[in-house]
């Protein structure tokens, strides 16, 4: 039976947002990377203005994807947005559109419907039938997934997780890679520690997931035997959850047969890497690229 989810509240969702934003991050990492994170400080969102089609996969607004470049020669790039499950849309693609036209990229930002009026699982089901959409549209194409946030939660569920691409006749290993930016919801059944930043994700986890985290936990969901595509995991320095999330979706990745790498972004904080990814000289955005001309095919 399906989980019944309760509405998140705005203080929990406020609470995790600051609890998220970077303010952990050390004086010393700032300094370092002080002029990138200049380039950083705005919204990011005026790149949601690029030309772009929306392709509907649902009845509900939610359910498309915001289609930039279709013309491109390149491998396809399909992001799925963070917001703790709750919040934010396809329009925060942030310097994407412009990352995807330096290196040729066809780019399609993702949505998807939010909680509590459906759970995780509709989630990675609306993530899945886009990827589907694109791979009908675009036949015999690269297809790379990347997240951030509760995004990179939903990538990964359905970049481990076959029930999902089966809907439509797909499977993981159809995926030409993964690349994860910042989640800490691998397991989403982990402890977050009895600190004030540990209770405020406990919470938020909580009224994403309630009775089903382990259901929805990438992690724990791996199966051996089942082929999965490459991962590119980055988290930043100054969120130890991120890290143990992160390594430990890495590792049991390794240990089902699959690859996967992980990388830290010493200078970002939570929003900073997201918001960040793909402006020119961005370390984070430089290795996702060699990562997608890693191409299988």
């Amino acid at each position: 039976m399906e989980m019944m989810v309760t509405r998140l509240s705005r203080r929990t969702i406020l609470f995790a947002a600051v609890v998220l934003a970077g303010g952990a991050t050390s004086a010393a990492a700032q300094s370092a990377r002080g002029g990138l994170r200049h380039r950083r400080s705005g919204s990011g969102q005026a790149d949601a203005a690029a030309p772009h089609e929306r392709i509907p996969v649902g009845a509900d607004d939610r359910q498309a994807y915001d289609l930039y470049r279709p013309d491109a020669a390149g491998p396809i790039l399909a992001y799925v947005h963070g917001g703790g499950w709750a919040h934010g849309d396809r329009s925060m693609v942030h310097a994407l559109p412009d990352f995807a036209e330096r290196h040729g990229l066809v780019l399609a930002s993702i949505g998807y419907r939010l909680v509590p009026e459906v759970t995780p699982r509709e989630q990675a089901r609306d993530v899945a039938a886009a990827l589907a959409d694109l791979v009908r549209r675009h036949p015999g194409r690269d297809l790379y997934l990347m997240g951030h946030s509760a995004g990179a939660h939903l990538a990964a569920l359905v970049g481990v997780d076959p029930v999902y691409l089966a809907e439509h006749g797909l499977a993981p290993s159809d995926l030409a890679g993964v690349i994860l930016l910042d989640g800490a919801g691998y397991d989403a059944t982990g402890d977050r520690g009895n600190g004030f930043a540990g209770r405020i994700l406990t919470r938020l986890y909580d009224e994403a997931f309630g009775d089903q985290a382990a259901a929805l936990s990438p992690t724990l969901r791996i199966a051996p035997g089942v082929p999965l595509p490459p991962f590119l995991i980055f988290y930043i320095a100054s969120r130890a959850d991120s890290r143990a999330q992160s390594e430990g979706l890495a590792r049991v990745l390794q240990q089902a047969g699959g690859s996967a790498e992980v990388i830290v972004a010493p200078g970002d904080s939570h929003r900073e890497i997201n918001v960040g990814f793909g402006q020119p000289g961005d370390p984070q955005g430089e290795r996702a690229a060699r990562f997608i001309a890693q191409a299988r095919r």
